[in-house]
C-alpha cells in the first residue's frame, strides 16, 4: 500500500499540473504576433429623422415637466401664504401639522370629520372643554349643516375656538402652535440628543 502511494506521489511531482495563466486582456485587441491593435476611431453614427424627432420631443417634454413642477411649487407657496394671512400667529408648520391631524382623524376617509372625530382630535391637542362647548363649536363650524366639517371649515373652527385677543393666540390656537414648535424642536435634535431628553 505504501509503495502505491509513493509511486503516485512521485508521478504527480514528475508531471506537475500547470494552470492556464489568468489573462485580463481581450484576444481581439491584439494581433497574431501579440502587438496591441490601435483602437480605430469609431465612426459617428448618422441619426435618422425619426430619432431626431423623438429626441426633440423628449427634450421638450423634460422642459415642460420642469416648468410644471416649478409652477406647482409656486402655487403651493402662494396658497400657503393666503392661508397664513387668514390665521395670523400660525406658521406653515402649524398648518401642516393640523392638516396631518385632520387626515389622521378622518375615520371614513371622506375628507370630512364627524362630531366624534372632531372631539377626539381636540382631546389629542390637549383641549379639555366640555362636550356641550365642543358640540356648539362644531355646529357653528358646519356651515352647510350636513353634520360633517371639511378641512376648510376645520381650520377656522380650531383657530377661533378660543378667539385671539389683541392679536395674541390663546386657548386651542395657542396649543396648536406650541405643538408644532415642539415637533420642530424634536425633529431638529440628533438621535443622541433625543436619547438624552428621554424621547425613546
Amino acid at each position: 500500500m505504501g509503495n502505491i502511494l509513493k509511486a503516485l506521489a512521485k508521478r504527480l511531482f514528475e508531471y506537475p499540473i500547470k494552470r492556464k495563466p489568468i489573462c485580463f486582456y481581450r484576444q481581439e485587441d491584439f494581433s497574431s504576433t501579440g502587438e496591441p491593435i490601435k483602437a480605430q476611431a469609431s465612426e459617428k453614427i448618422q441619426t435618422t429623422e425619426y430619432e431626431e424627432l423623438v429626441s426633440s420631443f423628449y427634450e421638450n417634454l423634460k422642459a415642460k415637466r420642469k416648468m410644471t413642477k416649478l409652477m406647482q411649487e409656486q402655487n403651493r407657496r402662494l396658497s400657503m401664504k393666503k392661508v397664513l394671512k387668514k390665521y395670523p400667529g400660525w406658521d406653515e408648520m402649524t398648518i401642516s401639522n393640523l392638516h396631518n391631524l385632520f387626515l389622521l382623524f378622518d375615520d371614513n376617509k371622506n375628507a370630512m370629520l364627524a362630531l366624534d372625530d372632531f372631539c377626539a382630535l381636540l382631546e389629542s391637542l390637549g383641549d379639555n372643554s366640555p362636550y356641550e362647548v365642543r358640540n356648539a363649536k362644531f355646529e357653528a363650524a358646519d356651515i352647510d349643516g350636513d353634520g360633517w366639517i371639511t378641512y376648510d371649515e376645520f381650520l377656522p373652527a380650531v383657530y377661533n375656538y378660543n378667539p385671539p385677543e389683541d392679536g395674541n393666540l390663546r386657548g386651542l390656537g395657542k396649543l396648536c402652535f406650541e405643538a408644532s414648535e415642539n415637533i420642530r424642536f424634536i425633529s431638529n435634535l440628533t438621535v443622541g440628543e433625543q436619547l438624552e431628553y428621554g424621547l425613546f
